[in-house]
């Protein structure tokens, strides 16, 4: 049988206005639990420090579910969507304990491959992008989640175009959190591998910052996926470095042979 050979690397910068970083990154090539592979950023809101708590603490509690339940449950997004609902819950009870904390929140973006799918789960405004290329047509890069935002209702409705929405005033209010509420809509998505040269998670620090047609730029240029990391957040700065940037670039090499 065969699998995909991934590749990946993550980068996560403070930017260059705001003082704390409160966002998180995370990647693994090897199994966390059931899933071969993970693939996480997290971007917290919240006071002095909460944010952070928000971010680690979802992303925490999310992997040792995981690790913890994988036996109970072998269908990978009802997995995956279970493990951030209870992460949802704890970072909203945690937030109960102490008035420092009210309010806190993290956007959540998560994906993993298995075999010839990509399995993706997302609350808030931290997205998923993806590179293709089908037959012998040009790469594309096209957005597969949808934002969690004020301003993404906006841009639906017809009310604002697409770069009126980069520099909206209210591009940073969220609709949907995780840790606000005690239960939260989590959207998911599973798309083919076949036509897939890479994958980006991002912090809205870096699509904010950087237009779709920069970051294909960047995607599809002849680097390594350190280096490609590496060229988002600076030119994320360059372009203003307004928010913490993070992103994680997942990319596809082939298939494998495994024993069976």
């Amino acid at each position: 049988m065969h699998k995909n050979r991934l590749k990946a690397a993550a980068k996560c910068d403070k930017g260059i206005v705001r003082p704390i970083n409160q966002d998180q990154v995370f990647f693994s090539l090897e199994p966390i639990g059931y899933l071969p592979n993970l693939f996480v950023v997290a971007d917290g809101m919240g006071g002095h420090r909460a944010g952070d708590l928000a971010s680690s603490e979802a992303l925490r509690y999310f992997r040792e579910y995981i690790e913890d339940h994988s036996k109970e449950e072998d269908d990978i997004i009802v997995l995956m969507k279970t493990a951030l609902q209870m992460a949802n819950r704890y970072i909203y009870y945690l937030s109960e304990e102490s008035p420092a904390y009210r309010g806190m929140g993290t956007t959540f973006v998560a994906v993993t491959v298995c075999g010839n799918y990509l399995y993706c789960i997302n609350v808030g405004d931290s997205r998923m992008y993806r590179l293709k290329q089908a037959a012998e047509t040009p790469l594309t890069l096209d957005r597969v989640t949808i934002d969690h935002s004020v301003v993404e209702l906006l841009l639906r409705s017809g009310a604002i175009t697409e770069e009126e929405a980069r520099v909206h005033p209210q591009k940073n209010m969220v609709t949907r959190a995780i840790g606000i509420d005690e239960t939260v809509e989590i959207d998911d998505y599973v798309i083919e591998t076949s036509d897939l040269k890479r994958i980006l998670l991002c912090s809205d620090g870096l699509s904010n910052m950087l237009p779709d047609l920069e970051i294909l730029k960047e995607l599809s240029a002849e680097r390594s996926v350190e280096e490609t990391a590496d060229r988002l957040v600076d030119e994320a700065n360059e372009a203003g470095g307004k928010d913490n940037i993070s992103v994680v670039v997942i990319e596809f090499a082939g298939e494998e042979e495994i024993d069976a």
